[in-house]
């Protein structure tokens, strides 16, 4: 299930994060109120959306202990080093202490993380991905949100903002994919404004 997708703004020195709102087991679905994208709730200017389980959503939401408070005042630099080496270790110590039922190799989860104006793909085996381009998804719409992306970003670059990228592109993954339904909830790093669409 699950379509997450993260856009860098360059223009507004910003990241945008949106999802789909479908929750599934594979056998029945159910539209859920709690968003897969959300700001962190320490601090505003990190945004995140998961895959995986809503409890992985819970965790990274209210976790106080994934980025020191000291490194964030002091305007740290967020860049692919920050992330592999305190990040990581806090999000995994995270997830050993609240995940006791899965094995090792199965507590990770496939996630997005947009801290400032910086992108990164999080995977199960807590691998850190920068994307090449300015944009990245997860989730089962992964590949027709890519496919979208390139197209918008390459004939539309002028004419669609970064929300517009993405709403077209949950819009196609929702058409093609079974896991992937509105609403439509789109966020960014540089305020608290949150976008829905039903569709």
């Amino acid at each position: 299930m699950t379509c997450i997708i993260g856009f860098v703004d360059k223009k507004n020195d910003c990241v945008w994060m949106g999802a789909d709102s479908l929750g599934s087991n594979g056998y029945t679905k159910s539209v859920n109120t709690q968003p897969k994208v959300f700001h962190h709730d320490v601090f505003k200017n990190v945004v995140m959306g998961s895959t995986t389980t809503f409890r992985h959503i819970d965790l990274l939401k209210y976790s106080e202990n994934l980025f020191p408070e000291v490194d964030f005042y002091k305007d740290k630099e967020i860049d692919h080093r920050y992330i592999v080496k305190t990040f990581i270790p806090n999000l995994i110590a995270l997830f050993q202490s609240n995940i006791p039922s899965e094995s090792e190799t199965n507590r990770g989860a496939n996630f997005l993380l947009g801290a400032k104006n910086k992108l990164f793909e999080i995977q199960n085996d807590y691998s850190v991905l920068v994307p090449d381009r300015d944009f990245a998804a997860v989730g089962c719409g992964r590949d027709v949100a890519i496919g979208s992306l390139i197209s918008t970003t390459q004939y539309f670059k002028d004419d669609l903002g970064p929300a517009d990228h993405i709403l077209y592109a949950l819009r196609a993954a929702s058409d093609y994919c079974c896991g992937v339904q509105g609403p439509f909830v789109i966020i960014n790093t540089m305020n608290d404004e949150v976008l829905t669409f039903d569709k």
